[in-house]
């Protein structure tokens, strides 16, 4: 084969690296006005939940409260997503409760908004945990 052939079998190719994508939208905070503006992106098909919550946390500008990392859960058969967040505090899921109301708002708010707005999700509710406990804010 010259460099200018090309293979006409395709079936070595890795299809586990190659995944499908979904359109769907997130709402992301915006740190000037204070409010979720929608945006569309491209998710992976097969955990677009996932997907979306990893967007909200990396636009996530506001107070620190010790999130070392998180977990996303989701229960088709309930419709539930389930948001773990690990917490380096000794006060736990507490340390929510001293953020300010507009960084409640940036933060939960916006996977609330984009989790339940959007049909590509199929979720119900959203229930959060800080170290596996939950908590409402």
């Amino acid at each position: 084969m010259t460099e200018t052939e090309t293979p006409s079998d395709t079936s070595d190719i890795d299809s586990s690296i190659t995944r499908e994508y979904e359109p769907a939208v997130v709402y992301i905070p915006d740190p000037q006005t204070q409010e979720l503006v929608p945006q569309s992106v491209l998710l992976g098909a097969d955990e677009p939940v996932e997907g979306a919550v990893a967007q909200i946390m990396q636009a996530y500008q506001g107070q620190d409260v010790g999130i070392t990392g998180y977990e996303v859960n989701v229960d088709q058969a309930n419709q539930e997503a389930e948001i773990n967040f690990e917490v380096d505090d000794p006060r736990g899921e507490e340390a929510f409760q001293s953020l300010s109301s507009a960084n409640q708002y940036s933060l939960f708010e916006a996977i609330r908004e984009t989790l339940l707005t959007e049909p590509t999700y199929n979720v119900e509710e959203v229930i959060f945990l800080a170290n596996g406990t939950s908590f409402d804010i």
